[in-house]
């Protein structure tokens, strides 16, 4: 008997909208997850924090989705604004990534598909160099950054992977806003579907 062939992983922008959705595949987190993701055993209350703080003016979130639900998450972070018009004037910035994939759905390429959108994202929205800190037991996160060509030094009990992002296209400045434009619809429409439930509870 063949098995069932599993179903596809997509990958778009969160938003404001999508706060809950982003904090609740946090707090889905095993213990070990939580550990190589911040470096610590992370509380609720911490992630809850954390991702209350996440969709600032220098901040790009990804969310993995199969069948509707978020498996995985990348974050983009810097200190300075991240928008598709400083690409354009070269603004050079510099910006965080990570990663998070939930057990059960790892080793299915859901950490490489979140990778490429990330690059893509950064190189369309003026980053130029992106960070990755992860601790040293996390081999998975090393394995496939390398696919990328970053480069590890150990620094402070840590290991910092950086890689350099190549250049923005005038054409691929245009597919990020189309991209980010269809994000946002598909987040509205998200963030409706699932008031809509307790919109019912509320008549009743």
């Amino acid at each position: 008997m063949n098995e069932a062939t599993p179903s596809p992983v997509e990958i778009r922008r969160l938003w404001p909208s999508d706060k809950e959705l982003f904090r609740d595949h946090l707090l889905r987190l095993d213990p070990r997850s939580r550990h190589l993701r911040f470096g610590g055993g992370m509380s609720d209350e911490f992630l809850v924090h954390y991702a209350e703080n996440c969709f600032g003016k220098g901040d790009l979130v990804y969310g993995a989705f199969i069948d509707g639900a978020m498996i995985g998450a990348a974050e983009l972070r810097s200190n300075q604004p991240i928008w598709s018009e400083q690409a354009r004037f070269g603004r050079h910035i510099h910006a965080e990534a990570a990663f998070s994939v939930e057990e059960g759905h790892r080793r299915r390429g859901v950490g490489e598909k979140l990778f490429k959108r990330i690059l893509r994202a950064a190189a369309n929205h003026g980053v130029e160099t992106i960070e990755i800190v992860c601790l040293p037991e996390n081999v998975g996160m090393q394995n496939l950054a390398k696919k990328f060509e970053t480069h590890f030094t150990f620094e402070e009990n840590s290991l910092i992977g950086r890689l350099t992002v190549r250049q923005p296209t005038a054409l691929s400045l245009m597919r990020e806003a189309s991209a980010d434009a269809s994000d946002f619809g598909a987040a509205l429409f998200d963030s409706h579907w699932r008031a809509a439930p307790e919109a019912r509870e509320k008549r009743a």
